[in-house]
């Protein structure tokens, strides 16, 4: 049974020939660039899809409403995100036709933000969160919190650290790093309040996010045991960051980097990693900075069950922070995940 958008919800035919096309826009908060307090309806004809990491894209071209063609430019998910979700990419075909409800952009362009896809044969593909549908009633299946954690996977408490760990993306149980607020100094507010995210974030374009940043995205990652060192595998950008266990093998004048020098001990079954040496100029995606004078320790620790990875980041840096800063979160042992290249290509 068909139903209608949200009460924001507006068919936006009309709407694209007002605005000139903006430059593309690559892995980010689609909050920054997208009103989500609205919803638009968009209809056309595909004319290209771009199935890629870091956002799929396709263009649908339809008319306004004086009859003039308009070419929309449709950002979504991520290949890692949707392939995980059974959606795959000949279910956007060239030549069909299509309805597209999603987010519009906060700045001038023939751009949405694509979150549910009418089919002609009357599907619904939902791109983005919990699976409600848009168009059609009830919700696509979405794998939660709870169904990983009750799935029967005998005794995993043997297995370790050492396998693929997963985030659940879509369910609010989900535990992701990022507070609303961090106890900054007077000038890492300043900073932060002059952070443009058009103009100054550096993972536009496809390049790849340092530390603490690369610790929160919603993809696999994996820990490979290597003797004197652990590698720490994470899908996104294909980022593998060096752990060393041994200090003396360790490079005794290590060079500021991404993701920084990281040295790792054990404290009974807890994995303790300390990291500095980190030019990466952001702690968060928000705009926060932080200086070279980061101190980080982590701490990843499997639970009871063997079922969860559970993790704590406490950062030092008196340049922004007032007093140290403590996060957390937790990934999941989903059996038979794997870490897949993620091969970015900015769209």
């Amino acid at each position: 049974m068909a139903k209608r958008g949200s009460a924001f919800s507006v068919i936006a035919l009309g709407l694209g020939g007002l605005f000139p096309a903006c430059g593309a826009i690559a892995h980010h908060a689609a909050n920054v660039y997208f009103d989500v307090s609205r919803v638009i309806e968009i209809r056309g004809v595909i004319t290209e899809v771009k199935w890629q990491n870091p956002h799929i894209g396709f263009s649908l071209r339809g008319r306004a409403a004086g009859g003039e063609e308009i070419l929309w430019e449709i950002e979504s998910n991520s290949v890692s995100t949707l392939s995980r979700l059974g959606i795959t990419a000949d279910q956007l075909q060239v030549g069909d036709v299509v309805t597209v409800a999603g987010w519009p952009p906060k700045q001038a362009g023939n751009r949405m933000s694509g979150n549910h896809v009418l089919l002609p044969d009357g599907r619904e593909i939902v791109l983005r969160g919990s699976g409600t549908r848009h168009f059609l009633e009830g919700s696509d299946q979405r794998i939660s919190v709870a169904d990983v954690e009750g799935l029967d996977t005998g005794d995993a408490t043997a297995l370790g650290l050492f396998r693929v760990w997963s985030t659940i993306t879509g369910d609010p149980a989900q535990d992701r790093l990022w507070e609303a607020s961090y106890p900054l100094t007077e000038a890492a507010r300043s900073a932060q309040a002059t952070w443009d995210p058009l103009r100054d974030n550096p993972a536009i374009d496809c390049e790849p996010k340092g530390m603490p940043g690369i610790i929160n995205p919603p993809y696999p990652m994996e820990f490979i045991d290597q003797g004197a060192v652990i590698l720490q595998h994470q899908e996104e950008f294909d980022s593998v960051r060096t752990i060393y266990m041994d200090p003396e093998a360790a490079p005794s004048d290590p060079q500021p980097s991404l993701l920084g020098h990281s040295v790792g001990r054990w404290a009974g079954g807890t994995l303790v990693v300390e990291t500095t040496h980190v030019n990466w100029p952001y702690f968060d995606s928000r705009g926060v900075p932080q200086s070279e004078q980061a101190r980080f320790e982590e701490r990843f620790t499997v639970s009871a069950n063997g079922k969860r990875l559970n993790y704590t980041l406490e950062v030092e840096d008196p340049q922004t922070f007032t007093e140290p800063v403590r996060l957390d979160r937790f990934w999941l042992w989903i059996p038979g995940r794997q870490v897949r290249p993620y091969n970015c290509t900015p769209l």
